[in-house]
């Protein structure tokens, strides 16, 4: 992971790290929620059994009005409510009528003893045909002063849940409801884009199909939350009628099966829970068919009965994945793999929240204000996407430090593979070093001695050629002896060796070599070893390719670094001829090996080559 995208990294997770206070936000908010200024209109309520509005009105006639919630969970009837609004004051009354509730399949509404409906709304119209544009189903009421009026509403949520909450309040208070309603909206929202890039960057960066898995998830619970507020039909499919019903269970079981999916590809059951692992792959295969159900129908929906067991069935399937997810979660943490618990414990925050909401709806009405039923599900999402985030967050910091590990390790291998190959050369040296001044350089010697005595029985035999050649044999092989094994480098030092190295090449060359040493701190034999290598073999290529009549060998200690620079007055080094790369190449090897850099300058009049290597290099 580069430095950048680490900080990139850091950020998000500091944003993470803030989550605690979105989450005070969010319950000062909420709470507010709950003492805003509301009328809750008390109302009677019946199942329809096929009546006329009239037969409707005679019976609402007879009920009392006392109610002000109504949750009977999965319903299969249609239900007329009535309900009386007064206004006592003198002066035209505007109000608003909301139900709580932005999916109700159809609403008619009839006033004062009228079979005739003046409104009809709800999810089976297109969205711009309500009467008041709003992602909730808002019925305006208009009320002369000193008037009381009668309202009929027929509420069809057939196979369906349903639970309404009414509040009947003049404009200004809507809009305040609305505005908080928003802002609440708004900082979950932006929290899961958030989460989402977080997400994203983690899969792009780390190269992880759970990154990828948990975006997916992030993003479908998004769509889910946007749904279930009635943003989606305001904002994204206004007039797809046919998939506003299908959209919330839809994303429900799309978010349940990227859960199951991100939970065993981020713990895969290597020790424990391979059973539990199979059965969540059988709930989600389940829940998959229930998607293609519901995207390909097959009549399932259309029958009310099959209607209410496929949202009954649907539901244990929901409540299943929850009870599997937490199961999995634990073994895991109990088999100490790193990270279940922050899964664990962020599932279990999400489920808390997802079960009581789902006896409430279907199951086991209890009461619940229709704020918290709006948003105790995004509460809950707020809190497992912050804990999970939290793993990425820990798991990418775990995957940084196991890849600098993992590099440290690789440089290591490659310097002890360095050193070897080094070592090697070093030892190839010596002995082909040995071999010349021993073997070869002790042939030539005798050699000449046997010369020198056929000299002296035959003075009239010419051999003072044959004399010199064997004795410039003699130097060459005593100077590159000397090239491969520098002696008492160690006793001597480098500038001791390299003057006398020079002083042998001011004697066989006619080169005008200047030389300058200055480091004062100590430096160990590895690496005046290869100082004296990468020197020897400049030298060389001067005196054997330069044509210079004059050059400059120069090592000096410099803000903790060496800088060695070789130059000369030579006919340049061609640099798109392949003919000049061993030396140069062997000399870039060395330089590289000590983490240093070397730079090249060239022309027609002459050769730069200047050498930056760590005084404290690393061998």
């Amino acid at each position: 992971m580069s430095l950048k995208s680490w900080k990139i990294l850091q950020i998000l997770a500091g944003i993470w790290q803030s989550k605690i206070s979105l989450w005070m936000g969010l319950v000062l908010l909420l709470a507010s929620c709950s003492t805003r200024i509301e009328s809750a209109p008390p109302f009677s309520i019946f199942p329809n059994k096929d009546y006329t509005p009239e037969q409707a009105w005679a019976i609402a006639d007879t009920i009392p009005e006392y109610r002000i919630e109504f949750n009977p969970g999965i319903t299969r009837d249609q239900w007329w409510l009535g309900t009386s609004i007064t206004n006592n004051s003198d002066s035209i009354q505007e109000l608003l009528f909301v139900p709580n509730n932005p999916h109700i399949n159809r609403i008619l509404v009839f006033e004062d003893q009228s079979s005739l409906p003046k409104f009809e709304l709800g999810d089976f119209q297109s969205f711009e045909k309500r009467p008041f544009i709003d992602r909730d189903l808002v019925i305006p009421i208009t009320l002369p002063p000193a008037s009381t009026k009668k309202y009929l509403i027929l509420l069809d949520k057939v196979g369906e849940t349903f639970h309404i909450q009414p509040e009947l309040v003049d404009f200004q208070t809507f809009y305040q409801m609305k505005s908080d309603d928003t802002l609440i909206m708004g900082l979950i929202l932006g929290w899961m884009c958030i989460i989402f890039i977080f997400s994203i960057f983690f899969a792009i960066e780390l190269k992880t199909w759970t990154g990828a898995i948990y975006g997916a998830y992030v993003f479908s619970i998004s769509l889910w939350l946007a749904t279930h507020w009635g943003l989606t039909f305001q904002y994204l499919w206004p007039s797809q009628v046919d998939w506003v019903a299908m959209a919330r269970p839809f994303f429900n079981l799309l978010t349940n099966i990227l859960i199951l999916l991100l939970v065993v590809k981020f713990f895969p059951p290597k020790t424990t829970g391979k059973f539990t692992a199979k059965l969540i792959w059988g709930i989600l295969f389940i829940q998959l068919g229930l998607l293609l159900a519901i995207l390909f129908p097959i009549g399932i929906l259309e029958n009310i009965d099959f209607k209410v067991s496929f949202l009954q069935f649907t539901l244990i399937v929901s409540l299943l994945t929850n009870i599997l997810l937490i199961f999995y979660s634990y073994q895991q943490w109990k088999a100490n793999v790193p990270l279940a618990g922050y899964y664990l414990i962020g599932i279990a925050f999400l489920a808390l929240f997802g079960i009581v909401l789902q006896l409430n709806q279907k199951i086991l009405p209890m009461g619940l204000p229709h704020y918290l039923v709006d948003f105790g599900s995004a509460f809950g999402l707020l809190g497992e996407t912050g804990i999970i985030t939290a793993a990425f967050a820990k798991r990418a910091s775990i995957f940084k430090k196991e890849k600098e590990q993992l590099t440290i390790e690789i440089l290591e291998k490659e310097k002890q593979v360095a050193d070897q190959l080094i070592q090697v050369q070093e030892d190839e040296r010596q002995r082909l070093g040995r071999d010349l001044h021993d073997s070869i350089g002790g042939m030539l010697a005798s050699l000449f001695i046997k010369t020198e005595s056929i000299s002296d029985k035959y003075p009239n035999v010419p051999l003072g050629e044959f004399k010199q050649l064997i004795e410039q044999s003699i130097q060459e092989a005593r100077s590159l002896s000397h090239n491969l094994t520098p002696h008492h480098l160690e006793e001597n030092g480098l500038e001791n060796v390299l003057k006398q190295q020079i002083g042998l090449l001011r004697q066989k060359y006619p080169i005008d070599f200047n030389f300058y040493f200055q480091i004062n701190s100590p430096i160990n034999k590895s690496l005046q070893l290869i100082l004296y290598r990468i020197s020897n073999e400049l030298l060389q290529n001067i005196v054997k390719h330069a044509h210079a009549q004059e050059a400059l060998l120069s090592i000096a200690e410099q803000d903790g670094k060496i800088e060695l620079i070789a130059e000369d007055d030579g006919k340049g080094i061609d640099q798109t001829s392949t003919s000049q790369g061993i030396g140069i190449k062997n000399i870039r090897e060395r330089v590289n090996y000590l983490k240093g850099n070397l730079t090249l300058e060239t022309n027609q009049s002459g050769t730069t080559i200047t050498i930056i290597i760590p005084l404290h290099a690393e061998l």
